[in-house]
């Protein structure tokens, strides 16, 4: 088997907002693995502040793994996750079968996916307008980043943090911008804790908001948070390997799994996490970690597996300022399935 790492650097087209700081660049490695005429590819680009490792520990790890690719994968999350995304795709490749197909023993069914918009404007007026855009693009659900301010009080440009009630406002005015068929999904990546979580949330509760993500850094709150503002609530940080997905589950902390498999071990492991979470009643959502094309062709084949008539957090190349592959960059909310195994890792 040939290996080969590429690094890579993608600017976003414009700072993405989140409660763990704001994100401008994505930096990454390609990993591809290679047998005859097969190639699997996949990716890690971590993102430290969301619980993974630096990415000098995630290329040092691949690095070790290129020189011998028949020893043990890595065990940092990011470059675990590429390595076997990798090899899946290759083994996907080998079979002539699409990787969501190797995932399910069945083939498609549909030529499409659906996609949520991604909105993080801190000025209630632009993210209102940006996520009305999002829907008359054709996407079925937006996903607002809330909490951006509270982990240090500020929003990272010197003015000052958004009390709860402007959060509010914020929260509303995004949710009137669209349509009613199309969702909001909040993520507060843990950026509240309980108090301003209840009023942020409360008075917006009725407005028809579909979860809201890790609204604080403790699962234990999530429950009373949930009956308390009407809103389902949805794991992502917290969910690191399948023993964490059951706990949530058991003391009913949440309804919604958000699964990357960029930070998750690969197709395989989200896959089979998804299942294990249906089995109890709670839904999955496949995700990328803003991933360049090769984690978005992961992410897109593994959210075909789990959910093919769901609306995904896989439509995030519209966020970068180049241009990325046309099969990978959402046009009217959807990405392309693909039907030929070809085309997973083109």
């Amino acid at each position: 088997m040939q290996v080969t790492l590429r690094e890579f650097e993608l600017p976003l087209l414009r700072p993405l907002q989140t409660a763990h700081g704001s994100i401008t660049v994505r930096r990454g490695i390609e990993v591809r693995a290679g047998e005859d005429a097969c190639v699997g590819a996949g990716e890690a680009a971590p993102l430290p502040a969301f619980g993974v490792e630096t990415y000098d520990e995630a290329l040092a790890a691949l690095e070790r793994w290129a020189e011998y690719p028949e020893g043990e994968p890595p065990s940092e999350p990011c470059a675990a996750a590429a390595v076997e995304s990798a090899l899946t795709q290759l083994d996907a490749e080998i079979e002539g079968v699409t990787l969501s197909t190797l995932l399910t023993e069945a083939a498609p069914k549909q030529r499409r996916i659906a996609t949520h918009a991604l909105v993080s404007d801190l000025d209630p007026e632009a993210a209102a307008q940006r996520a009305a855009h999002a829907a008359a693009a054709g996407h079925l659900a937006v996903k607002l980043k809330v909490a951006a301010h509270d982990r240090d009080g500020s929003d990272g440009n010197g003015s000052a943090a958004m009390s709860a009630t402007d959060q509010s406002v914020r929260i509303a005015h995004v949710r009137r911008a669209l349509p009613a068929g199309v969702a909001l999904r909040l993520d507060a990546n843990g950026g509240w804790d309980r108090s301003t979580a209840v009023k942020v949330l409360r008075p917006v509760g009725h407005l028809d908001i579909e979860f809201v993500e890790e609204p604080t850094p403790q699962p234990a709150d999530w429950a009373q948070i949930s009956r308390t503002v009407g809103i389902r609530v949805a794991a992502d940080e917290h969910l690191r390997h399948a023993d964490a997905l059951d706990r949530l589950i058991e003391v009913g902390a949440i309804e919604v799994a958000v699964l990357k498999p960029a930070v998750l071990g690969g197709p395989h492991a989200v896959y089979d996490m998804a299942r294990r979470a249906a089995m109890r009643g709670v839904r999955s959502v496949v995700s990328s970690f803003i991933c360049g094309p090769a984690g978005l062709r992961i992410a897109r084949e593994t959210a075909v597996a789990v959910d093919p008539r769901g609306v995904h957090g896989i439509g995030t190349a519209t966020l970068f300022a180049d241009p990325l592959p046309e099969d990978v960059t959402p046009s009217g909310g959807y990405l392309p399935v693909p039907t030929e195994a070809s085309a997973s890792t083109s």
